[in-house]
């Protein structure tokens, strides 16, 4: 939105490890808040060890975002991702008088969530609840994918006003030829979204290709590396699998990657992950687990190889198909790049964001109807 004189852009964006809190400064067009989550604090890391459970109100993040909101006196506020309620029930303090559009990352309230993460179940009912108070605080939801529109408008909130607006999201496509150390690669922010199936998948076909290696890059805690590590050494694979960890930057991530062949990315609950279109962009074929939304990605062309979610041995079977069939691995490279070619710019998205907010505001100020095309139905 730099480049873009008609909009006053706002960031209120928690950041974490800064040496002092909050962190507020212009630059190129656009006003920056920075805070430090409350979740990570020194007094609640200290708190913690000493017994101290979250009560996943976020008073003090509220309160900080709340106050900065009234101090603007925006024309409309637009919270990425209801999940993350750390940050998103703040919209429950922003007076009425201001329009909320709230976009959807993933759904906590997706009835299949539960049952596809390690999440203790009392922390994930506080969680979804307090989505689910934010979904009925919106004014407007953002989110183009049907599966979840047919979720709020049956279970959670049917008079719901849902946008057809995504996320920007689009990666630039990079064809430069790079060093391939690797065999497979996983990836992800916090590893624990899927890894354990990638692995199990990755020890069946190294039992037909012994010596193939698995590099994983991700965050992730010291207890679930350590449940990682067991599973790997009764699998024989200690020598075959490598954790980079996290990693300073977005492109220190990219650059990884490229090291590998292939990237194998199986999904539990989400429906396309940014890793995947991630690997696509630059050229990895990727193999992955059928969701309502993946076999999308082969409509015009096959661009990822598909199995079934809990299937490690087809997801198996995928993976030796790529490491056996050269002319399968480049189909599949070049019908994945021609796919991210063809979605839409994060420029053009920004830019349907933008119509958004002004057909927005003059609905809730004046009454006038949404147009269709901006509606998802």
């Amino acid at each position: 939105m730099e480049s873009m004189e008609e909009i006053e852009l706002h960031v209120i964006s928690p950041c974490d490890y800064l040496s002092s809190s909050p962190i507020e400064f212009y630059e190129s067009g656009i006003y920056y808040h920075f805070y430090v989550n409350e979740v990570y604090s020194l007094r609640n890391k200290f708190l913690r060890k000493l017994g101290w459970k979250e009560d996943y109100e976020y008073k003090t993040n509220r309160k900080y975002i709340s106050d900065i909101v009234n101090s603007i006196s925006p024309d409309i506020v637009h919270v990425i991702g209801a999940d993350c309620i750390f940050y998103s029930l703040s919209t429950l303090d922003i007076p009425r008088t201001v329009p909320i559009i709230v976009q959807l990352q993933t759904l906590l309230n997706d009835p299949e969530f539960e049952k596809n993460y390690l999440i203790p179940h009392d922390i994930y009912m506080l969680r979804s609840k307090g989505e689910l108070e934010v979904l009925k605080r919106a004014n407007y939801i953002g989110t183009g994918v049907k599966y979840f529109y047919n979720i709020i408008h049956n279970s959670l909130v049917h008079d719901a006003v849902i946008l057809n607006i995504n996320l920007p999201l689009t990666e630039p496509v990079n064809e430069e030829e790079s060093e391939k150390p690797f065999d497979f690669v996983y990836f992800a922010k916090d590893i624990e979204k899927s890894v354990d199936y990638a692995i199990e998948a990755f020890a069946l076909a190294a039992k037909q290709k012994p010596g193939i290696t698995l590099d994983i890059v991700g965050d992730y805690s010291p207890e679930y590396k350590e449940i990682l590590d067991r599973r790997i050494n009764d699998l024989g694979l200690t020598e075959n699998v490598r954790f980079e960890g996290k990693l300073p930057t977005h492109d220190d991530v990219l650059k990884q990657i490229r090291l590998s062949r292939f990237a194998v990315l199986p999904m539990k609950i989400d429906l396309v992950t940014g890793t995947i279109r991630e690997a696509m962009a630059n050229g990895i074929p990727v193999v992955t687990t059928i969701t309502p939304a993946s076999p999308n990605l082969n409509v015009k062309r096959e661009s990822v190889l598909l199995s079934k979610k809990g299937d490690f041995q087809a997801m198996a079977d995928n993976m030796l198909r790529l490491l056996t069939d050269k002319d399968l691995a480049e189909r599949i490279k070049e019908n994945a790049m021609n796919t991210a070619r063809e979605r839409e710019s994060n420029r053009q998205i920004i830019s349907q964001w933008l119509i958004a907010y002004k057909v927005c505001i003059d609905n809730f100020r004046n009454g006038t109807p949404i147009p269709d095309d901006l509606l998802n139905k």
